[in-house]
């Protein structure tokens, strides 16, 4: 960011800051968080006139299932990736704060001047200038281009291959390219310890390189040890009398894009019928019929460590693929189900 000399020369929006502290974060603990949704004396906020942009990248689903085609799976994470792109000069007077660092000091102005979290467009600002560094430094090598484009879910990337050296290919291509544009990928991760042993040798001590078992992918815990995904849910106890919001903040706690616990999610979203023909307010209590329903389900939701899905689909060249799809409905529900089954040379 860059002080304001003459805060009155040029017409500018203010955004209110505070910093959101996160202990379970390896690097950045302390994020500020700027409010551009924050409305002014005319009724508007700065929000309200940007625009949010096209979706540039793929569905988190998409991106998730061809990781799982991947033997040799990679992930990283861009350091501070908004912070890497610059804004137009001509519209930072639109990303002006007041800030001093000693409480003893003069409040200042500054104007910031790379893409600002909290603005309705630093997604979409963020991505494009990742995907244009592809277009303008990949050259001949579309392979790799794809994989910027592609295999990115905002600053995570999620890539493989099927060799151990071709995946070291990938490290060491994309590392460079992407360091042309300013953005640094830390956090390596793999489910072979081979290829993490070339990356560490041939780096100094300040990359990161993630060796430990759990690791969260996209909201997803995945087990690097044994490649698999795996869930670990912390419901803390509900404090005071247990409402209907503080019961449907729970079950929004369920993250599960690709359905592998829909079965289970399904009870929770019946529950969540009978809150609602029941008429309670958000902040009522509950009757009793319906929290006995709940805090059982809540209790039999600690099986769900015992599931594990591999994160492989074992999909190779000289395999056969067949897909088996089944469906069925209920008073209460319908769903459907796809089966990828894989025969191999063994059968």
């Amino acid at each position: 960011m860059v002080e304001v000399s003459d805060r009155d020369s040029i017409r500018g929006v203010y955004l209110p800051h505070h910093a959101v502290v996160r202990e379970d974060r390896e690097t950045t603990k302390v994020r500020v968080v700027f409010d551009a949704s924050c409305k002014y004396n005319n009724g508007r906020s700065l929000n309200d006139d940007l625009m949010v942009g096209p979706a540039l990248q793929d569905d988190l689903r998409h991106i998730i299932m061809r990781w799982r085609v991947h033997q040799i799976c990679i992930v990283a994470d861009i350091v501070k990736m908004y912070r890497q792109v610059l804004v137009n000069r001509q519209d930072t007077p639109l990303q002006r704060i007041l800030w001093r660092d000693d409480p003893e000091k003069e409040i200042k102005a500054y104007e910031l001047i790379t893409v600002t979290f909290g603005t309705a467009s630093a997604p979409y600002l963020a991505v494009k200038a990742l995907q244009q560094l592809a277009a303008d430094e990949c050259g001949d090598n579309l392979d790799l281009a794809k994989i910027i484009v592609s295999d990115f879910y905002m600053d995570d990337l999620m890539s493989g291959a099927e060799t151990e050296e071709d995946a070291f290919k990938i490290y060491t291509d994309i590392t460079k390219i992407l360091g042309k544009g300013g953005f640094e990928l830390q956090k390596w991760k793999s489910n072979c310890q081979g290829l993490l042993n070339k990356i560490r040798d041939g780096n100094d001590e300040a990359l990161q390189i993630k060796i430990d078992e759990l690791t969260k992918i996209l909201g997803l815990t995945w087990n690097a040890r044994d490649d698999c995904f795996q869930y670990s849910l912390e419901l803390k106890p509900i404090a005071g009398p247990a409402t209907k919001r503080k019961i449907i903040a729970d079950i929004t706690r369920l993250f599960d894009p690709l359905g592998w616990l829909a079965p289970s999610i399904i009870v929770a979203k019946t529950l969540i019928q009978k809150l609602w023909l029941a008429g309670l307010q958000w902040d009522e209590e509950v009757p009793k019929n319906l929290l006995k329903e709940w805090v059982t389900y809540r209790e039999n939701l600690a099986s769900l460590v015992d599931i594990k899905v591999p994160r492989w689909l074992n999909t190779g060249m000289k395999v056969k693929q067949e897909l088996y799809g089944f469906s069925d409905a209920s008073k209460l529900a319908y769903a459907a189900v796809v089966y990828l089954r894989v025969v191999d040379d063994m059968g």
